[in-house]
């Protein structure tokens, strides 16, 4: 039968052209097709002659990242912040891909994750105590650059602990904040941030001249051993695996956890429940890593901003051999696009899809959805493998922060998405932190 289908070559359904040099008209573009022409439909494009092809059902979904993942590669996206991290994790393929994930994958584990609680509660608590002085003087916070700081704190410090400290006093500056202080996302800024490899590379080789192993992601990556050959990571590769958490573990937190701000605000009683379970299940300490689980609502109150604004907004894959998908034929070549966005907007799989509701991620709800309906961090063998991480951070910060405060968003300012590498708001958004009213 799939012989058949490929014989008969038959294209989906569309027309128009995605042009990269206008970034903002994308997405609007991808929605407006996407109710026109439904599940698949092609696309132009301005950089290859070979077809776009836009998917949004989970089936097709589940065929493209998981059943036949191995005949997909990423995509033009990746080629955004190729550049940046070199052969890293996030843009690696075939064998090295498997071979780092492998490597990786240990320092998630939840015995290490638990150990990071303490890190996660520090960082949060230095916000906390931040925007409580402001609270008493009445002064209003930058969210989208406070979560930009707090999580690129957490980030650095569970890659490089008591080293950065050295660094920051050696340097007069934290020269990883470029992270967090610039936006954009061009070739001068990626020749910046490529010119911090010389300082992890002094970092690695101090601590192995002094053989010392402070508990941290880099003393991992340092000791990481290939089951088969035994041998570590070459140099090069451990370099661009460390640049590749600063970015990876950095943005798409910052902007989960904006949005998350943003809609707590626009749904009071949302807040009321937060500081409701934080108050529970916590009763005024921070949190343990026994608590995680416990904090249901808190983590369905993220998966759900998570939804509405995923920060990976799109995913693209290209095709290497020809495919059928849906009934219709994939030429080798073909690049793919999986949007997120739309997906989670998807009416058979979502009731009432822009209406915030975070019941809608109750196991017994959320059981029902088929495998692929939510994608805020992909899913299949090259999903994010920083997955556990992120929501813990995001949890702990959250249920800290509704334990002291209620955030309320500053009236008549714009709230525009902007749809870049990641999901964020066009704008910075601007909030006052309140106290609770007990």
């Amino acid at each position: 039968m799939k012989n058949e289908m490929l014989s008969e070559k038959k294209l989906p359904p569309g027309e128009g052209l995605i042009d990269f040099a206008f970034p903002d008209e994308t997405l609007p573009m991808l929605l407006e097709k996407f109710h026109r022409h439904g599940d698949i439909y092609k696309l132009n494009s301005t950089r290859s002659d070979a077809w776009t092809y836009v998917v949004s059902h989970p089936d097709l979904l589940r065929h493209v990242l998981s059943t036949n993942y191995r005949n997909y590669r990423k995509g033009v996206g990746i080629e955004v912040v190729n550049i940046l991290l070199g052969r890293g994790l996030m843009v690696s393929e075939g064998d090295l891909w498997k071979r780092q994930r492998k490597m990786i994958q240990p320092m998630f584990h939840r015995s290490v994750l638990e150990r990071f609680t303490a890190l996660m509660s520090r960082c949060s608590r230095k916000v906390i105590s931040a925007w409580q002085e402001k609270q008493r003087t009445g002064e209003v916070i930058d969210i989208t650059e406070e979560m930009s700081q707090v999580t690129l704190n957490f980030i650095l410090y569970a890659l490089f602990s008591e080293d950065l400290d050295r660094l920051i006093e050696q340097q007069g500056n934290n020269p990883f904040s470029i992270v967090a202080e610039e936006s954009a996302r061009n070739l001068q800024f990626a020749r910046r941030f490529r010119a911090l490899s010389g300082l992890v590379k002094d970092m690695v080789a101090a601590r192995q001249s002094e053989e010392r192993r402070p508990f941290d992601l880099l003393s991992m990556m340092i000791d990481a051993r290939d089951k088969q050959t035994g041998e570590p990571m070459p140099e090069k590769q451990l370099i661009d695996e460390v640049l590749t958490a600063v970015v990876a573990g950095h943005e798409t937190t910052a902007s989960a956890l904006n949005w998350t701000w943003y809609m707590i605000s626009q749904h009071p009683e949302v807040g009321e429940r937060l500081q409701q379970e934080a108050a529970g299940v916590l009763g005024g300490r921070e949190p343990t890593a026994a608590d995680i689980n416990h904090l249901s609502y808190t983590r369905q109150v993220i998966e759900e901003s998570m939804r509405l604004y995923p920060p990976g907004w799109l995913l693209t894959r290209r095709a290497l051999g020809e495919d059928e998908i849906g009934g219709y034929y994939v030429p080798p070549g073909t690049d793919l696009f999986i949007s997120p966005y739309i997906v989670h907007r998807h009416p058979q799989f979502w009731e009432d899809p822009e209406r915030f509701r975070p019941e809608r991620f109750v196991p017994e709800e959320a059981a029902e959805r088929p495998q692929g309906a939510y994608l805020a961090f992909s899913m299949g063998p090259r999903n994010c493998i920083g997955e556990a991480m992120a929501m813990q951070e995001m949890i702990i910060h959250i249920s800290m922060v509704s334990q002291q405060l209620r955030l309320a968003l500053i009236p008549d300012q714009p709230v525009e998405i902007e749809a870049k590498v990641n999901l964020r708001p066009k704008h910075h958004l601007y909030m006052k932190p309140e106290a609770l009213h007990r």
